[in-house]
């Protein structure tokens, strides 16, 4: 053997180690961003913290996400004393392709009652823990590749700016479960908001919850009450560009955070009567409560169920009522933490160093309602053939154990041959949502799930309503296209030089 040869060999050694061990994202030419804490939650973010906020993440992560303002506010600005400050109601979309409106899941996720600070502060601790789950979290990275997740963390900016900006040291009366609850609507048209009392949340202004055309009549009329429902539906513009949002963008699911009581709330809203769904609703929120935790402790989760079970009393003219009553689509509510609270602690605006606790304790239970949202409803007549949401999610390796890319893995009711599937991700990753069937099952039905020759047999039990099946592919898996040219090419060339 020559010594040209000799090098060559040599180099082409070098240059085929060199790409076995590049990380699949060299690989793909692809960059990882730097990671950021975009929201820590160890205070209560300003409506000009958020609206920053937003904009900076679509800046920095323009492959994954998107802001846009779906209305404005009535703009009263409490420093003026005028109606000269419309906020515009920012909302970011987080997904790949976040430019395209896909045919995918579509989940939107908002907040009505300004006083109720934990929720805008979960919604942004959601955001960033999406946006950094992409490059670190398969779960979180396949929701992103696979769903379109929608936030409007201030729809309802006016009387969030009114109740203190999220400063604890602006507040009226203190800590606990007052503060100023509605929007700012000038009821009586005189160009002033008049409020008498903040603490108590009377005066002018509309609940946002109550201002949605199902059932609004059976609310409240008075338009000094906490809980006035507004001269008539859709009256607020925020309210009605939330209607226009969820109705042109297809949505899915929604859900309106609120606080406090920790609770999982299903329709009906406005009725103690169960709605056509009601099995259905109460199986997944028993499933998201179970991955809950209250004060941080594993043993003790939400309660679950309609308004008037779990908070005493019922709540006409909302937007989840609206969304499932009228659209068809899944509508929950969230009251989140604290479970308990007294005059003097807590309520509506808990310790900041509460914040990461209670967002954390709700984190898991928003997953999972993003994981279910895929299901459709059928139609109210036929609610009783709806099946369950059932979640089976896992990884599809090779005997080596690494993952399998681009593999279809199919689920097979086995009682009546229905199919569904989806095809893994580049790192092996897979989820599927029984809800997707067409038919219902029953714990007992035997499922199939296979991906290539590889097979497994299992019944939908599992008490989380998912489950983890992990599939072992025996086939060998086959080159990608890069590094098989990479080794003709070195081929070709050592061929070349040994006949010269």
């Amino acid at each position: 053997m020559n010594l040209k040869l000799l090098v060559v060999l040599f180099l082409s050694a070098i240059l085929l180690s060199s790409f076995l061990t590049m990380n699949p994202s060299e690989k793909k030419g692809e960059k990882i961003p730097m990671l950021r804490n975009y929201y820590t939650p160890d205070h209560y973010p300003s409506f000009q913290e958020i609206n920053h906020t937003l904009h900076q993440i679509a800046r920095e992560h323009p492959d994954i996400a998107k802001v846009f303002s779906i209305g404005h506010t009535w703009g009263w600005d409490p420093t003026t004393g005028k109606y000269d400050w419309p906020k515009p109601l920012w909302t970011i979309k987080i997904s790949d392709n976040p430019d395209v409106n896909e045919s995918e899941p579509r989940v939107y996720i908002h907040w009505h009652h300004a006083r109720e600070w934990i929720a805008p502060a979960f919604m942004m601790y959601l955001i960033n823990s999406l946006i950094n789950g992409y490059y670190e979290n398969d779960t979180i990275h396949w929701l992103v590749n696979h769903y379109e997740i929608y936030i409007t963390p201030l729809s309802n900016a006016d009387g969030y700016v009114i109740d203190g900006n999220g400063n604890l040291n602006n507040l009226t009366g203190g800590w606990g479960p007052g503060g100023w609850r509605k929007n700012a609507r000038d009821n009586n048209g005189d160009g002033t908001l008049e409020i008498n009392d903040q603490w108590g949340a009377s005066g002018e202004g509309v609940d946002p919850e109550r201002n949605w055309d199902w059932h609004w009549s059976d609310g409240d009329n008075d338009p000094n009450s906490s809980t006035y429902h507004g001269p008539y539906p859709f009256s607020e513009p925020m309210v009605i560009a939330e209607k226009n949002f969820i109705e042109n963008y297809s949505i899915d699911a929604q859900c309106v955070l609120h606080s406090f009581s920790g609770a999982i709330l299903i329709p009906w809203f406005y009725t103690s009567q169960n709605a056509p769904h009601d099995s259905f609703y109460r199986d997944f929120a028993k499933h998201m409560a179970l991955r809950t935790k209250i004060n941080g402790d594993p043993t003790k989760h939400y309660n679950y169920g309609r308004p008037d079970e779990v908070i005493g009393y019922s709540a006409p003219g909302g937007s989840s009522d609206w969304v499932y009553g009228y659209l068809n689509k899944i509508g929950i509510a969230v009251e989140m933490e604290p479970q308990d609270a007294s005059w003097s602690d807590d309520g509506f605006h808990p310790s900041t160093d509460k914040i990461q606790m209670y967002s954390e304790d709700l984190y898991e239970a928003m997953i999972y309602f993003i994981e279910i949202s895929d299901t459709r409803l059928k139609s109210k007549s036929s609610a009783a053939e709806q099946p369950d949401a059932y979640v089976v999610w896992g990884y599809v390796k090779d005997e080596g154990g690494n993952p399998v890319a681009g593999e279809k893995v199919t689920i097979t009711n086995t009682a009546n041959g229905e199919k569904i599937e989806t095809t893994t991700d580049e790192h092996g990753f897979y989820m599927l949502d029984l809800g997707t069937l067409n038919s219902s099952y029953s714990s007992t039905t035997q499922f199939q799930i296979s991906a290539g020759s590889a097979m497994k047999v299992f019944h939908a039990n599992d008490s989380m309503g998912s489950e983890k099946i992990d599939i072992v592919k025996s086939d060998v898996p086959e080159f990608s296209t890069a590094p098989g040219i990479l080794i003709i090419a070195t081929l070709a060339i050592v061929i070349y030089f040994s006949r010269n």
